[in-house]
């Protein structure tokens, strides 16, 4: 693989997780949605074939009207991957309406989160979004953000016109991959013996 600023960039995202997002491009007349993974050193994109026959132009508002946020390698993050930014943190190359701002503004979590600008891990960032029943996916369209680095737009696929069934699809893998990274596991937080014995002692048979 070689060094230039495009394959660096790329490499740096990978390293932070872009491959376990799902992306989507055009090439030719031709629209795939699919991961990036390693192969020989080298990344390939790999097409699931879920926007087989599906016309570019049914997919042109995503483009426009609905990039909603971007992901960057910020680092020194609290978190080990990438970065989800939410549209006011980006210098996005379209105007948003009047009415998609407003929609997004209204997106609010239970630790009162705003999607429009939230700052934070992509797993949580793109949470937020599909709990919303917004669909984010990533497209290969550099934007600049706020944080001095370029970033890749995340758009929301429920713009795009195509089958309810193939959006269920993508849907089901968006979510499965954020549900697994926020699945808490043995080695998410340290406990120590008085925390252990507060949180556990009503499970422990006592002599």
């Amino acid at each position: 693989m070689n060094n230039s600023p495009r394959s660096t960039f790329h490499q740096q995202m990978f390293d932070r997780g872009l491959g376990e997002l799902l992306i989507m491009r055009q090439k030719n007349d031709k629209l795939l949605l699919g991961n990036l993974v390693m192969e020989k050193n080298m990344l390939v994109f790999k097409d699931r074939g879920l926007l087989s026959g599906i016309s570019p132009t049914h997919v042109a508002p995503c483009w426009d009207i609905g990039i909603i946020g971007a992901v960057c390698a910020v680092e020194a993050a609290e978190w080990d991957s990438l970065t989800f930014l939410g549209a006011d943190h980006c210098k996005i190359p379209v105007d948003l309406s009047s009415t998609r701002h407003g929609l997004l503004r209204g997106i609010i979590n239970t630790d009162n989160e705003s999607a429009i600008v939230f700052r934070g891990s992509v797993y949580r960032g793109f949470q937020l979004l599909l709990d919303e029943n917004l669909l984010p996916v990533v497209m290969p369209l550099v934007i600049d953000t706020d944080e001095g680095i370029p970033g890749l737009a995340v758009t929301d696929l429920r713009f795009a016109s195509i089958p309810m069934e193939t959006l269920f699809k993508v849907n089901d893998l968006v979510r499965s991959s954020v549900e697994y990274h926020l699945t808490l596991t043995v080695d998410d937080y340290e406990i120590d013996d008085q925390e252990f014995a507060e949180l556990f002692s009503h499970y422990v048979e006592k002599d």
